[in-house]
């Protein structure tokens, strides 16, 4: 004849097993998710690394655009896209010192502010920088006496 503790005791490990289990899946499942959130947030991380090393080649390129077109768009390589957009911001034509007169222009001084986008997988990046460009117009060669 059994003994009324012990039928007791019997049925309780049956529902600490399944609470055991609960438990054990929970700590599973919330795992998984931070490794599938750590997996997503590296990635983002790479990214945005990348971003990073292209700005000083995107700053380099932006130098070199013939910039009176005004925008463009630029493939970097690695999956990054740069997209710009340049406007005039002053234009000057210094006069030499020794003439005051318009004959006298040697060069043309713009200053574009270009307005840039770098951009790859869905992250971008936006970016301001100044431009200075001159156009040489005329030399003066004066002749000697």
């Amino acid at each position: 004849m059994k003994r009324r503790g012990d039928f007791k005791s019997g049925g309780f490990l049956v529902l600490e097993i399944l609470i055991a289990g609960l438990i054990l899946t929970a700590g599973i499942a919330a795992t998984m998710y931070l490794f599938r959130m750590g997996f997503e947030h590296l990635e983002k991380a790479r990214i945005s690394n990348t971003l990073s090393a292209k700005l000083v080649q995107a700053t380099g390129l932006i130098r070199s655009l013939d910039l009176e077109k005004v925008s463009g768009t630029e493939e970097m390589g690695e999956g990054v896209t740069l997209k710009w957009n340049a406007g005039v911001l002053s234009s000057m034509m210094p006069v030499s010192a020794e003439k005051k007169e318009a004959s006298s222009f040697l060069y043309h001084l713009l200053l574009y502010q270009v307005e840039f986008t770098l951009s790859a997988q869905g992250v971008s990046r936006d970016y301001s920088m100044h431009v200075l460009r001159y156009k040489a117009l005329q030399t003066t060669n004066e002749p000697t006496s």
